[in-house]
């Protein structure tokens, strides 16, 4: 269930990117469908965040992870949050226009400012999110390390080869591998650094 997180967060991050684009490009063309198709991108994108945050909590107290990578985490959920509720203002103020965008120039400058804010805040998020799984191996399982020749294709006539350096005559050579994070047991209580504790 873990991997239900990575699985349904880029719907909201596309869908609500590609919703304020389409806003921004309505005011400049004047195109009320390209309105119609921002609104209706807001609303599905704003449903969406819901259940990438339901998924995200879940993730946070399965998936192990050591004290440096909880504080990413920590950094990540809050910052999210905060895209949530922006974005989450943006679709009141639409629906009470009813999915009209602010008619007045400053009330469009306020409502665009809010915008840049959600799809900045949203867009740090999804890049602290990469740092948990691809910079401290979040949630995933080390790739067993082979001795021998590897090959493999990366198109026609591009092929190459990865074998290990002969170790020298006489000596012995030991290469570290990468582990992942240490998974709690089920019912485990984690206690961090900073004294904050949740139950695997």
């Amino acid at each position: 269930m873990q991997n239900l997180h990575p699985a349904v967060i880029h719907f909201p991050i596309a869908l609500l990117l590609i919703g304020f684009l389409f806003d921004i490009v309505s005011v400049v063309l004047k195109k009320d469908s390209l309105r119609g198709v921002g609104w209706w991108c807001l609303l599905v994108g704003v449903m969406s965040i819901t259940v990438a945050i339901g998924s995200g909590i879940y993730a946070e107290n399965t998936a192990g992870h050591n004290d440096v990578s909880h504080a990413i985490m920590e950094r990540h959920k809050n910052i999210e949050y905060a895209a949530a509720v922006l974005f989450g203002l943006m679709l009141v103020w639409r629906s009470i226009r009813k999915t009209l965008l602010p008619g007045t120039v400053s009330q469009l400058v306020i409502y665009f400012a809010i915008g840049v804010l959600a799809v900045g805040s949203m867009a740090y998020g999804a890049h602290l999110g990469g740092r948990l799984v691809y910079e401290f191996g979040v949630g995933v399982v080390a790739v067993p390390q082979e001795t021998g020749v590897h090959e493999h294709s990366h198109g026609e006539d591009s092929e190459h080869h990865h074998s290990p350096p002969a170790p020298a005559p006489n000596s012995t050579s030991t290469v570290p591998h990468p582990s992942a994070p240490s998974v709690p047991k089920s019912g485990e209580t984690h206690v961090h650094s900073d004294g904050a504790s949740h139950t695997h």
